[in-house]
């Protein structure tokens, strides 16, 4: 009696409210439909459809979160002891960027320049520039600098590269960080006969 009543039951409910579509379910096809895809509007969430602003606020960098220091070797830089050293003499110059933040920080590159710098004299002409000497791929790329980690860019420079000659005298050297040009450091160069 109740099987007859149950399938009663069912043909009123099929009647009353018309036929009943069954869902397909089969784990191995797409889920998703492909207009998801297709267009990055909608009530949906994406990563790819948030706010610009609040993205850019969420990657902005506090300069004042960062320290950066640039250190040259030898310093002073004796002409004499070098050239007796090897014939191609080089100073090296040290970059490091230090994040003493709590947070971590994504840096943004639009080429894979990371950093440059500039060794000056006395008199304000250019010695050396980094960029001048290098090529760079414009390839986008990031660092991440975790909370108390750091940065660090060595480089050498062959005194055959410079455009000015190394003289006795004081020399400016100036870094800084590519995209980030608030992030920067400088340091005094003693050059000695």
């Amino acid at each position: 009696m109740r099987r007859i009543l149950s399938l009663f039951l069912c043909l009123v409910i099929v009647l009353a409210f018309g036929p009943v579509s069954a869902i397909d379910v089969n784990p191995s096809k797409d889920t998703l439909p492909a207009s998801a895809w297709e267009s990055n509007t909608g009530n949906h969430f994406s990563i790819f459809n948030g706010d610009p602003k609040r993205i850019q606020r969420a990657n902005a960098v506090d300069a004042k979160s960062f320290d950066s220091k640039v250190e040259v070797s030898p310093n002073p830089l004796s002409l004499k002891a070098v050239k007796a050293v090897g014939p191609n003499p080089s100073v090296k110059i040290t970059f490091s960027v230090h994040n003493h933040a709590k947070k971590t920080y994504t840096l943004s590159f639009p080429t894979t320049q990371r950093w440059d710098f500039r060794i000056i004299n006395a008199s304000g002409g250019v010695v050396y520039t980094y960029t001048d000497d290098h090529a760079f791929l414009d390839t986008v790329g990031t660092s991440m600098v975790n909370n108390n980690d750091k940065l660090v860019y060595p480089e050498s420079v062959d005194f055959d590269d410079m455009t000015l000659p190394l003289t006795p005298g004081v020399y400016t050297v100036q870094a800084i960080l590519s995209n980030y040009p608030e992030i920067n450091a400088h340091a005094q160069l003693t050059v000695q006969p």
